[in-house]
């Protein structure tokens, strides 16, 4: 049995270029003041189980992109991230 509380990437952020939608494991990886709790049941099926829909929320990366204006960097603004509590790892997932 995996122990998801060991689990080495269990913290990390994963990027997949392949659909638009992303997903986190803990809701403090995200901006606080901007959670909403998902006003309805819905889930994801990860495989054969289902994980329950907590909220959605936003999540900045400071400075992870070049501007195309200047030299500086700006920040990375991910909206309607899914939060599920328990889920193995944190996927940002790209159209």
């Amino acid at each position: 049995m995996l122990d998801f509380a060991r689990y080495p990437l269990l913290a990390s952020i994963l990027l997949d270029n392949y659909k638009a939608i992303y997903l986190v494991n803990n809701k403090d990886l995200l901006k606080p003041r901007l959670f909403i709790k998902a006003f309805y049941t819905k889930y994801i099926k990860p495989g054969s189980s289902s994980l329950l829909i907590l909220g959605y929320s936003t999540k900045i990366i400071r400075k992870a992109l070049n501007s195309t204006s200047s030299l500086s960097l700006i920040d990375l603004i991910l909206k309607n991230i899914v939060v599920i509590k328990g889920f193995y790892i944190n996927i940002i997932l790209k159209a």
